[in-house]
């Protein structure tokens, strides 16, 4: 939670701290009229009503942010699975799937190279025959063919 989404909540217990202290000053001094006492009770009461439903909401919300982040790591797996599925519609070797994730995921020839412990002519030599049992030309033409899936009910074949 980030200090936006607590922000009411404290100043809502400061207020309510507040309240509460000048209460117990006013009754404590019993120089203050009983109106003036029932006033602020009432004003502490609401308080910690709006208090106690700030907390809900923020109780829901962090339910909320779990069951996104649940989502969201779902999809991603069930991205992945598609893309796994149609690397082997393609008929991409387990090397070739490999690079094929590094291209999508933005790296560069060299960096795939690198990561992958190979001469970075081996990686260009894959990602051309990768686009070649794609059928597309390039990265961007490879990576759109995804996007489109993510966009569309029914992922393509």
């Amino acid at each position: 939670m980030t200090f936006n989404n607590i922000y009411p909540s404290v100043i809502l217990v400061a207020s309510a701290l507040f309240f509460a202290y000048d209460i117990i000053a006013d009754l404590a001094a019993n120089d203050e009229n009983l109106l003036h006492v029932v006033i602020e009770s009432v004003v502490f009461l609401a308080i910690l009503t709006i208090l106690y439903r700030e907390l809900q909401r923020l109780r829901q919300l962090k339910v909320q942010l779990s069951d996104e982040r649940v989502k969201t790591a779902r999809l991603s797996g069930e991205l992945l699975m598609v893309m796994n599925n149609q690397f082997t519609n393609w008929g991409l070797s387990p090397s070739e799937s490999e690079v094929a994730l590094l291209l999508i995921k933005g790296l560069s020839m060299k960096e795939i190279a690198e990561a992958r412990q190979v001469k970075e002519k081996t990686v260009r030599q894959q990602a051309t025959h990768i686009y070649a049992k794609s059928g597309y030309s390039g990265r961007h033409e490879l990576v759109a063919h995804f996007i489109e899936d993510l966009m569309s009910e029914h992922p393509a074949s």
